[in-house]
Formats: structure tokens, C-alpha cells, sequence
């Protein structure tokens, strides 16, 4: 068997069924590890691709299904490792105050949004085509749909849903990179992408710099302390709670007076020190005032 390639960039070789390997069985077989994926809770990114995966299908379909009656599918989001990134062609960068993303779509798609874009029929182009010189309308709608679905990735990467015409992240936020695409330390999606109509099959990528890992991570990192003084560093007064119960009132009645009772009678009371108590030891008094709808304790004193 031949070898493999997960997903997080781990190489490994199968054993099984063949004779060669199976005698070298009892020798560790050599593995490859991602350094940019050790330590690195990876398991939590099944959260983030596959509101990623719904949110680009929502960008295709008001940027292309629903003008133009086209019917492209987004498939699997998944990481994969840099070297299995086309090398060539189709690249465009962009730059966000948190850092650089690099996006390519195969161009079987691009031309096929062209085709419809221009009222052309994708099946009736031949696979030559693929080979034909870059003309500057592709470039330009390249980008165009680059700025529309890296627009939609940046805001799920913020934790928002995108906005409906994803207007969110163009302009000032997200303008086109003019410097080289650097994969040094990035990580790489791949997205499968199928317009089911014709048939045409491919896939779209993203390249995310360092600081877009570091956020992502944050954003599905559960909830922690905030930072700032640890709880076992502060004074022992400060980390001991203690519940309040405030009485605000107590009215001496006859037995009599309380039996003869009815709806609608009132009774009347006066509102003085309400007594403050730490389980049923009373230590503090305090006056009741009201501040902003609602009662409040205030001017505490301690109880001889």
C-alpha cells in the first residue's frame, strides 16, 4: 500500500496486506509530524468548518446560484498540508488589519461563473479551454469573487455570520496584497466546489497567516478566567463569598387583626435600617433607597 496523507499533515505507512512491510513489522515505522500542528487542539475545528462550509455555500448562491441560476455546491473544508497547494496561477492575496489571506479557485469554476456571468452554456466548453492564456476578465472576477468569499470567511473567523451582500469586509478592511504569497508557518483549506448542473468538479483554497490561527484557535478555546491577578494570589478575604440577606422589614400584629384580614386591606408599614444577615447571624444595617427601578442597599454599619 501506498502512503497516505490525513488531513493535519501526519504521513504515516499501512501494513497490512503487504508481505514486505509486514516482515519490518516489529520495527517502529517512521513518522512525519506537522510541527505547526503539535499541541494544537485541531479536534475543535469541526466547529468552525462546518458553519465555514455553510457560509461560503450562502456566498455562492447570492453571488452566483440566484443571479444567474447556476447551481454550485460547496463540499468538504478541510485543513491540508502546504505542498498539496496548486504552484501556479489563480493566486490572490488580501489584506486584513489581523493578518494576510491567500486565495485560489480552480479554474474550471472560475470559467464556468464566467460562462454564466456572460450567458455562455460551461458544457459546451472543452477542456482545452483550461489551457488557454489568462485573459483579464478572469482576473478581474477572480478577485471579485476572492474579495466575496474571503469576505465571508474573515467574518466567520471573527465569530459573526456573514452580512447578506457581503459588503462587511470590503473597502479599508480587506484591500488586495501586493506582496508575494508567503506560506512560511500557514495553514492551508481546502474547499471542494461542484456546479451540479454541468458537472464541473474542483476546489477553492485559503491560505491563513499565523495570526489568523492564533485567533481562530482563541475564538474555539473554551471560556477561561480572564487574565490578570490569579484567584490563589489574592487576599483571602477576596476569595471567600458570602451570601446577604437583607430584611427589610418586620411588623408586630395581633392574632386577631391577621385573621380578620380580607383582600384589598392594607396594612401599614414604614420603611427604616433593614437588618443585613450572613446566614442567620445579623451583621450589618443598612438603608433600602431605589436607583433606577430598583431597591438598593446602602450605608452599611456594623452591628454591636
Amino acid at each position: 500500500m501506498g502512503e497516505t496523507r490525513p488531513a493535519f499533515g501526519l504521513n504515516h505507512q499501512a501494513i497490512i496486506g503487504n508481505p514486505d512491510m509486514q516482515k519490518s513489522a516489529a520495527q517502529p515505522a517512521g513518522v512525519t509530524l506537522d510541527p505547526l500542528t503539535l499541541g494544537r487542539p485541531l479536534h475543535l475545528l469541526e466547529r468552525f468548518t462546518a458553519l465555514a462550509r455553510g457560509d461560503l455555500d450562502e456566498a455562492f448562491r447570492s453571488s452566483l446560484n440566484r443571479r444567474y441560476r447556476a447551481c454550485f455546491e460547496v463540499g468538504d473544508l478541510r485543513l491540508v498540508p502546504l505542498d498539496g497547494l496548486p504552484a501556479r496561477g489563480g493566486w490572490t492575496g488580501f489584506a486584513h488589519e489581523r493578518g494576510r489571506i491567500d486565495f485560489a479557485l480552480e479554474r474550471r469554476l472560475l470559467l464556468c461563473a464566467l460562462d454564466y456571468r456572460y450567458g455562455a452554456h460551461p458544457a459546451t466548453q472543452g477542456g482545452a479551454r483550461d489551457e488557454a492564456p489568462v485573459t483579464a476578465t478572469e482576473e478581474r472576477l477572480a478577485t471579485l469573487l476572492g474579495r466575496r468569499f474571503v469576505g465571508a470567511l474573515v467574518e466567520r473567523l471573527e465569530g459573526r455570520a456573514p452580512s447578506p451582500d457581503g459588503s462587511a469586509h470590503t473597502g479599508r478592511l480587506l484591500e488586495d496584497a501586493t506582496t508575494p504569497l508567503r506560506r512560511q508557518g500557514a495553514w492551508a483549506l481546502h474547499v471542494s466546489v461542484r456546479e451540479r448542473a454541468h458537472g464541473v468538479d474542483g476546489a477553492m483554497w485559503f491560505v491563513l497567516e499565523e495570526a489568523w490561527q492564533r485567533h481562530l484557535l482563541q475564538q474555539l478555546a473554551p471560556l477561561r478566567e480572564r487574565p490578570g491577578e490569579p484567584a490563589a494570589a489574592q487576599p483571602f478575604a477576596r476569595r471567600l463569598p458570602l451570601a446577604l440577606t437583607a430584611r427589610l422589614l418586620e411588623k408586630d400584629i395581633p392574632l386577631g387583626r391577621l385573621l380578620d384580614l380580607r383582600v384589598g386591606d392594607v396594612i401599614p408599614v414604614s420603611l427604616g435600617p433593614s437588618d443585613v444577615l450572613v446566614d442567620d447571624s445579623r451583621v450589618f444595617t443598612a438603608q433600602v433607597v431605589e436607583h433606577k427601578g430598583k431597591l438598593c442597599l446602602t450605608a452599611f454599619e456594623d452591628v454591636e
